[in-house]
């Protein structure tokens, strides 16, 4: 369930290096990592291209042989919207595996190195060690903090210039863990504080050193610069000044420099558009990330702006304007429904009345265990308590297993704030309880699952449509699927196909092959046995009960890999077969190869007369270089695809579509695009 960006990504133009007047830096914020500790990348004198990339690689590993194991843009993000000559780049989950790594400042989307790093990555179990600064001021106090040590009374931390060994020559610095010089107490996880500091600037390295000797249980490199009268300075903002592609809220997260001093949280001053708020403030070692989201709707293609005032200790202060445009969003307006189940009044680990569920799911875990994602309580469709994805699971029903898998399933509430329904900002896609089918973090070949619904009558009702809260996220091979019947269950019709979007395969017109996209065999499409004995799957039509014809082209829609925002939707569909129906009930279908989940809230039936809609325009603009694509309200749920040739070829969905607009990268190849709906 890892992104990567692989070789095989289209390259642009390569910037310019002769311009730069001073070579290019990467630093990272520790020397040694545990699995799945965040990383922070500090880097500085780049080119400043929007594509300008960090990609981390095993040790040895040449870029573009081989996708990178974690990467972002210079800019943070997986779409790389602006460009940096210097900041810092999160990686909050971090690497999984243990070894020597090198992390590597690349230009402009490709594999040219402008600097680079090495790092490791040890043992969960493994000593660390840690400063409590990025930099420190000669005679500064310095604490040296150290967790996972043998706890032996003459264990001790020692502080050398970098580069020279351990007992080559005496340490500049040093003390047992106990904080004395004497060592009478072994300690574990501490910390020792060297009141005086280091008299001189330079690069130094702390040691974690094993009982009175000179082996070296763990290191951190340590900075010793002369004090500087340097401000506070703007890394990065989302928006990013003059963006274009503003949330319908107002919303700001910034990463700010502390200069030479630190960040006060007191010193901190936010207004949007010349009125204080309130934001939230994080001061860390060597940032401090201000966040603020508003809850007022703001108008499609309004102008605002976010001022920010940052001081730090030694009285610097900077003040930064962020002027941005709110994106083209739907404000998507319904009425009150016919039916609507909320799943808050339906018992944990049950259905509500008169629906079924059937599941394939290989279960290794037989035990219930609403806590273990790998247990008998996830094998199927379920209710849930929402807030359970607001802790930590035990996964692979292994305790042991890194912390940041138990977490990652928090990202099942992460909201896609593009959501707008009745003129409100959808904040929560779920509350309370709701639906929950579920394929990751568990072990088995396959997960397969589907439930169905009680029969909904609908006599006398017209322009019916399906609408829910939709926390679904797509990962290779998962599919996710509902169906309808208007005579209870023999007969099945299409009201959505959700696969991987590199997995639809078109005609030579480029339009959508429904029989070749759902019949064509792939080796990671989860596979079950029936009732029979027979297997079944390998397939994305395996799962489907709807006749697999052309007919289902209009139906099968690419979601994006890996993505824990971009399916998050409240999903709207008519079901013109509904109108007047007796007995209208829904299956609902996940299956996958340890592949994500879908979660889905506030199932509810809506009579909603059709409204004539315009053909959608599209409007061109060039931003930073880059060309901007934009389309109106009135393209809701349009598709923005392109391909190489008007009149031949694959069209594939553009990524990192935001509300209704994209921006695009210049490159030598010719590109059309189109706006489809599914």
């Amino acid at each position: 369930m890892n992104v990567r960006k692989s070789c095989w990504i289209a390259l642009t133009g390569l910037g310019s290096l002769g311009a730069l007047g001073q070579t290019p830096t990467l630093e990272l914020d520790h020397f040694e990592y545990h699995p799945s500790e965040a990383i922070t990348a500090l880097f500085a004198n780049g080119p400043g291209n929007a594509k300008d990339w960090i990609g981390i690689y095993p040790e040895g590993t040449v870029p573009g042989s081989v996708g990178s194991t974690i990467w972002r843009y210079v800019d943070g993000t997986g779409s790389g919207a602006f460009g940096l000559t210097g900041g810092t780049v999160l990686f909050p989950q971090g690497l999984s595996f243990a070894g020597p790594w090198t992390a590597f400042l690349l230009l402009n989307d490709g594999y040219d190195v402008l600097a680079q790093t090495t790092f490791n990555v040890v043992d969960a179990l493994l000593p660390l060690v840690r400063r409590d600064k990025a930099t420190h001021a000669p005679g500064e106090a310095i604490t040296i903090t150290f967790t996972n040590g043998p706890a032996m009374a003459k264990d001790w931390v020692a502080i050398y210039p970098e580069g020279v060994v351990p007992g080559s020559v005496s340490s500049t610095l040093w003390s047992y863990v106990d904080g004395t010089q004497t060592g009478t107490t072994g300690v574990a996880n501490g910390s020792v504080t060297f009141g005086s500091g280091l008299a001189t600037a330079g690069r130094y390295t702390a040691y974690l050193l094993l009982d009175d000797g000179y082996t070296v249980l763990a290191s951190e490199p340590i900075r010793v610069v002369t004090a500087q009268n340097v401000a506070p300075s703007l890394i990065s903002s989302s928006p990013a000044p003059g963006a274009v592609n503003g949330t319908p809220t107002a919303r700001l997260t910034a990463t700010v420099s502390p200069g030479s001093g630190q960040v006060l949280a007191s010193g901190i001053q936010l207004r949007f558009n010349g009125m204080p708020v309130t934001p939230t403030v994080d001061v860390q070692t060597d940032r401090t990330v201000v966040s603020y989201v508003g809850n007022t709707l703001l108008a499609p293609g309004s102008v605002h702006v976010f001022q920010l005032v940052a001081a730090n200790t030694i009285g610097q202060s900077f003040t930064n304007e962020i002027q941005y445009t709110v994106g083209s969003y739907t404000n998507l307006i319904l009425p009150t429904p016919i039916y609507l189940e909320t799943f808050d009044q339906v018992e944990e680990g049950s259905l509500p009345a008169g629906w079924v569920g059937t599941t394939y799911s290989e279960v290794q875990n037989t035990e219930p265990d609403f806590g273990d994602l790998n247990s008998l309580s996830y094998a199927g469709w379920t209710t849930v308590n929402v807030d359970r994805f607001r802790g930590t699971f035990v996964t692979y029903s292994n305790p042991e297993n890194p912390a940041s898998w138990g977490s990652d399933y928090q990202r099942v509430l992460r909201v896609n704030p593009w959501v707008v329904i009745n003129s409100q900002p959808v904040t929560e896609l779920a509350t309370g309880r709701m639906l929950f089918g579920n394929s990751g973090y568990r072990s088995g070949a396959s997960q397969v699952l589907w439930v169905e619904t009680s029969d909904y009558d609908l006599t006398g009702r017209t322009d019916v449509h399906l609408g829910f809260h939709s926390l679904w996220e797509q990962n290779q091979d998962s599919i996710g699927a509902v169906e309808y019947s208007t005579d209870g269950g023999t007969n099945w019709m299409p009201v959505m196909i959700l696969i991987d979007q590199r997995d639809i395969i078109t005609t030579e017109s480029g339009e959508t092959d429904a029989e070749q996209t759902l019949f064509f065999e792939r080796g990671d499409i989860a596979r079950y046995f029936d009732e029979l004995g027979m297997e079944v799957g390998g397939f994305y039509g395996a799962f489907l009960k709807s006749p697999i014809t052309p007919a289902l082209a209009p139906f099968i829609e690419g979601r994006v890999d890996d993505n824990p925002t971009e399916s998050k939707r409240f999903e709207l569909r008519r079901l013109p077969a509904a109108d007047g129906q007796a007995r209208v009930r829904f299956r609902l279908v996940h299956a996958g190869t340890d592949s994500w989940y879908f979660g889905v809230d506030n199932f509810g039936l809506y009579s909603i007369p059709a409204t004539v809609v315009e053909p959608p325009t599209v409007s061109t603009a060039l931003e930073g270089g880059n060309l901007r694509l934009a389309w109106g309200e009135n393209a809701a749920g349009f598709v923005l695809e392109a391909r190489s040739a008007l009149s031949s070829g694959k069209w594939v969905p553009v990524p990192d579509v935001t509300g209704n607009s994209a921006v695009i990268t210049p490159s030598a190849d010719q590109r059309w695009f189109r706006l489809r709906r599914p």
